[in-house]
């Protein structure tokens, strides 16, 4: 196999499909990239058995068809290091690569295609669906972080992806928190599963926030997401994931609206002092303000005052302080609202007037 490409669209793609090589492995080929040619493209791959992500390479000149896999890192630290000019990667019968551009010349092992194992391939039987990436991007972003990364409790580090009634519901909880997205699809069959949290992160990385769709197939124990020159596929998470509904339907009678950027410099001010276990900060509404405090013993304590959209009965509760940080940090509204209904009971955030995000917060007992 013999190939030329300029480096910085080599270099782009291949750190497209890094996200999938695999790490701590038994079977050392999964270290690797398999690169093979076609007729028109050159095609990088990479797995770990549980994730697999191919790219397509349409501006290469293939001089010599073929394939081989590479050692993924070493090879792409000296794409990295290569001065912006053209890269020829010559494969010889015995799996030798040699890698010039310019003056500079690499010569590295590598291991025939035969030892990689199978891919898993997308099945055109299944649930077929299609979602604006902007929108896709939206609902990841803005559920992932809720998720546990707790191994013993599985189902809890991945999220639930729900399809009915033409609307696709993404779910995200650590059993602590939940973040709930909604957003409309077309017409297609209904389906519920968990999709692990690695596929997810490197669909954020690399889903544009345009107006073109990416594909989804669901099929089996397996989901493939299509966009642009990728093709990315993760096997699901098995189980019940723990229900949802009743949570995220509860009546909340004290509404609180608060600048989202006062709000979040307040509260990363006054954690500074949430040291504590439970890394508490406490919330009291009154009229026309909130008073967030932090108390910890033989730290000391902190409060701030923020002006507030809230009239009725005085309140105080106390929330995990990350945990309300995170939320603010992905809420991207000019405003954010609290629902409360009492110190012991979950609050609510959200944007105001909108119900397609909601992110509920167990209160913390001080």
């Amino acid at each position: 196999m013999k190939i030329s490409c300029k480096k910085v669209e080599f270099l782009e793609n291949l750190q497209k499909i890094e996200g999938a090589v695999g790490i701590k492995t038994t079977l050392p080929v999964l270290s690797n990239f398999l690169l093979e040619t076609s007729d028109k493209h050159l095609q990088l791959t990479a797995t770990d058995l549980e994730l697999t992500i191919k790219c397509n390479v349409e501006n290469i000149n293939i001089i010599d068809g073929g394939s081989i896999t590479i050692p993924a890192k070493k090879f792409i630290d000296i794409i990295r290091e290569l001065p912006d000019s053209d890269i020829v990667v010559d494969v010889n019968e015995k799996n030798n690569i040699t890698i010039k551009c310019d003056k500079i010349v690499y010569k590295i092992m590598g291991l025939p295609k035969s030892e990689y194992p199978p891919i898993m391939e997308p099945k055109k039987e299944g649930v077929n669906l299609k979602i604006n990436k902007a929108i896709f991007k939206e609902m990841i972003k803005k559920t992932i972080f809720s998720v546990s990364s707790d191994e013993t409790r599985k189902i809890l580090t991945g999220v639930l992806l729900v399809v009915e009634n033409n609307e696709m519901k993404m779910v995200g909880t650590d059993g602590h928190r939940l973040a709930f997205f909604k957003a409309a699809v077309g017409k297609v069959a209904d389906t519920k599963i968990i999709i692990p949290t690695k596929v997810l992160n490197e669909l954020q990385k690399f889903l544009k926030e345009d107006e073109s769709e990416v594909d989804i197939i669901i099929y089996e124990n397996q989901i493939t997401f299509k966009f642009d020159n990728l093709i990315i596929t993760s096997r699901l998470i098995d189980g019940q994931y723990p229900s949802y509904e009743q949570i995220i339907n509860r009546i909340f009678d004290k509404k609180v609206k608060v600048n989202t950027e006062i709000l979040t410099k307040a509260v990363k001010r006054v954690s500074l002092l949430a040291v504590d276990k439970a890394s508490a900060i406490k919330i009291k509404a009154s009229d026309g303000k909130l008073m967030i405090n932090a108390t910890t013993a033989d730290v000391g304590e902190a409060e701030e005052e923020v002006a507030a959209d809230y009239k009725g009965e005085e309140i105080t509760i106390a929330f995990n302080a990350k945990y309300v940080a995170d939320v603010l940090k992905v809420i991207g509204t000019e405003d954010v609202e609290m629902q409360l209904r009492d110190t012991m009971s979950a609050g609510l955030v959200k944007a105001p007037n909108a119900e397609n995000y909601l992110y509920i917060i167990m209160p913390v007992r001080i």
